[in-house]
């Protein structure tokens, strides 16, 4: 679903304004004690592993809603479960077989939200690394469960 670009501006304004008023993050020589830190790892591991066994169902299971993807245009915005694009199908065409995290940093951390810069590189059948790519990662306990409520990669 593609926001207008007014309320699309608005959103993003009125998020600046609710992380302003937002408790401090806990600062980045503490982060590892910090109550997000291991939820934020132990989140992105089962997106990656779902993503590998091509699981739909428990990728999406990773994800609380609604959910942002900002990658290539439009803007994603799923409101629920079934609305990911058939990612698989276009990966299989450029030779994908898995995807790695090569590196994974928690930038800002407070009890119930982690930012996490991540890089991940996708892998061929031969197990060549043929592309790897840089993105944030906004991770939240709500509801219950540690979930990714927002991505912002350069992959396509």
């Amino acid at each position: 679903m593609m926001l207008p670009r007014f309320r699309l501006a608005a959103a993003l304004a009125f998020g600046l304004f609710l992380a302003a008023c937002a408790p401090a993050p806990a600062a980045v020589d503490d982060l590892k004690s910090c109550a997000a830190y291991q939820p934020a790892l132990d989140v992105t591991d089962k997106f990656l592993a779902a993503f590998n066994r091509k699981d739909m169902a428990g990728l999406e299971a990773t994800f609380h809603y609604p959910h942002l993807r900002i990658a290539s245009y439009p803007l994603q915005v799923l409101s629920g479960p079934g609305q990911q694009d058939d990612v698989f199908g276009s990966l299989a065409s450029e030779g994908w077989a898995r995807s790695a995290w090569s590196d994974r940093r928690i930038i800002q951390c407070s009890h119930t939200k982690a930012h996490m810069l991540a890089t991940f590189v996708r892998f061929n059948a031969g197990g060549k690394e043929y592309a790897r790519y840089d993105g944030l990662y906004i991770i939240e306990y709500r509801n219950g469960f540690w979930g990714i409520t927002a991505r912002s990669t350069f992959a396509p």
